[in-house]
């Protein structure tokens, strides 16, 4: 079990620095949509002014528009968010059962966190 932990966060760990561009913080560079509409809204704007599902906020039919993400999927992402409280990082989203590296990685652009 240790060694399962261990490799659970070296992978995490991988998959932060794999996710940050060089030069970069591994902070998340999304802007917040204004408080008025952050709770209205799954959809915050990013600095682009491309918009980003909130992994804090969405709905399923919000996560349901991602590529990749079907309606179990999306279930899973809300029951975790309300077992264990908010998402830390965008590449919390990892830790889900079923949803792997390479689905983080397809969406990445996409997901933000408030």
């Amino acid at each position: 079990m240790r060694s399962k932990l261990n490799l659970f966060i070296l992978s995490l760990l991988l998959l932060t620095v794999a996710s940050c561009k060089y030069g970069e913080s591994a902070t998340n560079t999304h802007s917040v949509a204004p408080a008025n509409q952050s709770e209205k809204t799954a959809v915050a704007q990013s600095d682009k002014n491309q918009p980003c599902v909130n992994l804090n906020i969405a709905t399923a039919d919000d996560l349901i528009k991602l590529p990749g993400i079907g309606e179990g999927m999306a279930k899973k992402i809300i029951d975790y968010r309300a077992q264990h409280g908010q998402f830390r990082r965008r590449q919390d989203i990892i830790i889900i059962d079923g949803f792997s590296e390479k689905k983080y990685r397809d969406i990445a652009e996409m997901i933000c966190v408030k």
